[in-house]
């Protein structure tokens, strides 16, 4: 359980519009490799399919500090990566994490 005094993890939810339609799985996570994994602080990303115009994304970071640390950069990357892959985001939600299965 998390308590008062832990710090909680901290969530980025994101909708993304592909105006092209999006790209295989493969190129996508060869983006990832490349671009996300390497200069990304977070504990953990996932991408997922929403239909064939849409991806959503959850990127869970150790701490809201890390997150608010980290969003500057993050805005850069992605007003290079809106650009080069025509896509843009249409949603962002984020917060602390106040239950998690796992360390239950």
């Amino acid at each position: 359980m998390i308590g008062m005094n832990e710090m909680a993890k901290y969530i980025v939810y994101t909708t993304w519009y592909h105006e092209k339609g999006l790209r295989p799985a493969e190129e996508m996570q060869d983006g990832m490799r490349k671009n996300v994994k390497p200069l990304s602080p977070a504990e953990d990303v996932f991408w997922w399919k929403m239909d064939d115009n849409h991806h959503q994304s959850i990127t869970i970071y150790s701490s809201e500090d890390a997150a608010k640390k980290h969003r500057a950069e993050l805005e850069e990357f992605r007003k290079k990566s809106s650009n080069e892959y025509s896509i843009k985001m249409v949603e962002e939600t984020m917060g602390p994490v106040i239950a998690q299965m796992s360390k239950l």
